[in-house]
């Protein structure tokens, strides 16, 4: 029975990395990372691994390390053999690596899994509304670590998510917010006022009514500045409205000089 157990449990090691106490780090697309390892003596040698093989090593009397494999492509690693430190820049797209530091020929002690992830896009919210209540949906690239969340008025209010009911309320005064995040970086849509989800009928009324006003006002005005000028208000009827001359007839008496 315990040898049973014993072999599980080196299964599990083998496949799941659950007895190393590897530390998983994330790191940003074309951006680099850091691997400080565990130190407890001073350093006489080091030799990084990428799985089974080596990525750098270091050891005394050496000027300079030496790279291999994931490290051998341009300056893409650097070691220094003082702290036991690896930092490896311009990370890939959907990059992974699992990488162990071997210090003065002893075994590995330090375990790491590194994560290459792109930035968050901004998301959007799409809306899907009757009169007293919507459908919020959150809108936009994720990636395979990317969490959902919401906000409403800046306080998280849901997660795990891409949507959310809300009703209408009686100030409209909330607004709602999608969050995208993931290890490395965070972004939030535009907020979505609850005015704008549910408009008030009333305004509609309410600027029907100063249209109207406003037009009156305006033709009143135009009335006032004809009447002022002297100027008939209808086109067309300025022949008629002017006053006609006086006509003089001379009568022929036949008295001429």
């Amino acid at each position: 029975m315990h040898f049973r157990a014993l072999i599980l449990t080196g299964i599990m090691c083998f496949i799941g990395n659950f007895c190393d106490g590897r530390e998983v780090v994330f790191g940003i697309v074309r951006q680099e990372v850091k691997l400080k390892p565990t130190v407890n003596q001073p350093i006489s040698s080091i030799t990084w691994k990428s799985d089974l093989n080596k990525a750098a090593e270091w050891e005394t009397g050496q000027s300079t390390p030496d790279y291999y494999t994931i490290c051998n492509s341009g300056s893409r690693c650097q070691l220094d053999h003082t702290t036991g430190e690896l930092k490896i820049m311009h990370l890939k797209p959907n990059e992974k690596l699992d990488l162990s530091a071997e210090i003065n020929g002893m075994t590995a002690q330090s375990f790491f899994t590194v994560i290459a992830l792109e930035l968050e896009s901004k998301p959007s919210v799409g809306t899907n509304c009757s009169k007293t209540q919507c459908t919020l949906v959150c809108e936009g690239k994720n990636t395979t670590y990317t969490k959902y969340s919401w906000k409403e008025n800046n306080k998280t209010i849901a997660e795990n998510t891409t949507t959310l009911q809300v009703q209408k309320s009686d100030k409209l005064d909330k607004s709602y917010t999608c969050v995208f995040s993931n290890p490395v970086s965070t972004e939030e849509s535009e907020p979505v006022k609850e005015s704008v989800l549910f408009p008030d009928p009333s305004g509609k009324i309410i600027a029907g009514v100063v249209s109207a006003i406003c037009v009156a006002a305006l033709c009143c005005g135009i009335g006032l500045f004809y009447k002022k000028k002297g100027i008939p208000w209808k086109a067309g009827s300025r022949q008629k409205d002017q006053p006609q001359e006086d006509t003089v007839i001379y009568e022929n008496t036949g008295d001429q000089c």
